[in-house]
């Protein structure tokens, strides 16, 4: 069934300015099967929802968070929509990519940020979404409107449903957003106690880390391996082993 299992993903708009954009995000959401909107700010205070035409239900459900921060929290992987392009802002998925990937982990929640109509995402919010996706358009104007970003981008993953009995995710185990932090913990952990990083480090290893732990979407083989394999460093080095939390509220332990 076309449409199955999208209540998992997550619309994010980051303070947008146009209510006449937030009621068609609303209308476009419910037109591919996504129900969960939430908006960073305030909705915008002119009451022309009219664009929301049948989908007015969307809004009245939305969720208001202060900071992005508080909005992706409890999400397993989040995904930033961007049209910008450079050597510091380097872009993971096309928009078809992208839909390819949130199908391949079918039972992880996903959220999709767009930034502001103005000046998009700044760049601590940007740090927030390890995965980046852009869609390609005329390089002289390649600023889209909000509600037409999310259309195409809520298109593409519509339009490519999961198939349970064939590909990657009918036997694939994704590991959560959780279990991803700690293995980026550990892993930073296990370099900080090595002195593999600097005082002068120039590059964000902790940024690093998430972005290439999100593209690599580890099972728990991979995230055991992981562990196992930094864990040998760390004996390498230090000439012990350094315990793994692997449930909320435990301690570590070797």
């Amino acid at each position: 069934m076309q449409g199955k299992g999208l209540s998992r993903i997550a619309i994010i708009l980051v303070e947008p300015i146009y209510s006449g954009n937030v009621g068609a995000v609303a209308r476009i959401m419910n037109n591919f099967c996504i129900t969960d909107l939430r908006i960073v700010g305030s909705v915008p205070e002119k009451n022309d929802f009219y664009l929301a035409m049948h989908s007015e239900h969307i809004l009245e459900q939305a969720s208001l968070y202060p900071k992005l921060e508080d909005a992706v929290a409890g999400l397993d992987r989040v995904i930033a929509f961007s049209r910008r392009l450079g050597k510091n802002k380097p872009i993971d998925l096309t928009p078809r990519q992208m839909a390819r990937y949130v199908h391949s982990i079918p039972k992880a929640k996903i959220g999709i940020v767009f930034g502001r109509e103005t000046y998009g995402l700044t760049d601590t919010e940007a740090d927030l979404c390890p995965l980046r996706c852009h869609i390609p358009a005329n390089p002289e104007f390649p600023s889209l409107n909000l509600a037409q970003a999310v259309a195409l981008a809520t298109w593409e993953i519509y339009s490519l449903p999961f198939d349970e009995e064939t590909g990657l995710a009918k036997n694939y185990y994704a590991a959560d957003g959780i279990e991803l932090d700690r293995i980026r913990h550990y892993m930073l952990d296990v370099m900080n106690a090595t002195g593999f990083i600097k005082d002068y480090e120039n590059t964000n290893w902790d940024m690093f880390l998430a972005k290439l732990l999100a593209q690599l979407n580890p099972n728990k083989n991979m995230l055991y391996r992981l562990r196992q394999m930094f864990n040998r460093f760390h004996v390498l080095v230090t000439g012990k082993g350094l315990g793994y939390v692997s449930k909320p509220g435990d301690e570590k332990r070797e």
